[in-house]
């Protein structure tokens, strides 16, 4: 990962095409004033059970040109045994992008957000953690020609459990009003290996200047005993822009 990284910093500048419907995120921000509001469908698959977000809402609001703020959370549906729903966790964020590609040579980021629970009944059905948890990750996006790339790695702390590291790689490439979009990533790892390495593809479609499609869909690369392989993930929403 590391001679990656180094390489993000000799590259051209970069616009950068991370987040929704993607997991790796970027440094971008909606601008002073401006939200994006973002509410889709998911899925993840795991053959014994599967976990549905109906609807997961995901609100960013712009702070001056660098900062955004952030408010997530889902309805999670799951079928281990029997359906069961409830509210999920919240994830509570900052987002400030330090660095433009224009001064640094790369737009670079760091992301620090809270995941907070939201309902007891939740986390004895499964659907939702019980204990609260930090992430810290950092952003950076560059290109390389034609092609955008973001890379995000960080770690997730959490109360009375031992901490996991979070990594993904994505690029995209701009075709009219539509991105097309790919990126691997792993979102629990207990140390810099890959046990639980996920691939997907997707892209967004600019229907108007207040509006976008969002659409990705994979799957899992490898597993482990605690978190099985995924067969297939799914996001499917818009993207509200004001």
């Amino acid at each position: 990962m590391f001679p990656f990284l180094v390489a993000l910093a000799s590259a051209a500048p970069a616009h950068g095409q991370g987040g929704p419907p993607l997991v790796t995120d970027d440094p971008g921000t909606p601008g002073p004033g401006h939200w994006e509001v973002n509410v889709a469908f998911t899925l993840d698959d795991r053959g014994a059970f599967q976990t549905f977000e109906t609807p997961l809402v995901d609100a960013n609001y712009g702070v001056g040109e660098r900062l955004q703020l952030k408010l997530e959370i889902p309805w999670v549906v799951g079928t281990d045994g029997q359906d069961a729903s409830g509210l999920g966790n919240a994830l509570i964020g900052v987002k400030w992008r330090f660095c433009d590609a224009s001064e640094c040579g790369a737009a670079v980021g760091i992301y620090p957000q809270v995941e907070v629970p939201m309902s007891s009944r939740s986390a004895a059905l499964g659907l939702a953690d019980g204990k609260a948890s930090v992430l810290l990750p950092v952003l950076i996006q560059r290109d390389f020609g034609p092609v955008e790339v973001n890379v995000e790695a960080g770690y997730t702390f959490r109360s009375g459990q031992s901490g996991q590291w979070f990594w993904g790689v994505a690029l995209g490439h701009s075709v009219g009003d539509f991105e097309l979009l790919t990126e691997v990533f792993d979102s629990g790892a207990s140390s810099l290996s890959t046990p639980g390495l996920n691939w997907d593809a997707g892209a967004r479609w600019r229907a108007s200047s207040h509006f976008v499609v969002l659409f990705s869909a994979g799957t899992g690369l490898s597993g482990s005993a605690g978190d099985p392989r995924a067969r297939a993930l799914v996001y499917l929403g818009g993207q509200f822009l004001f």
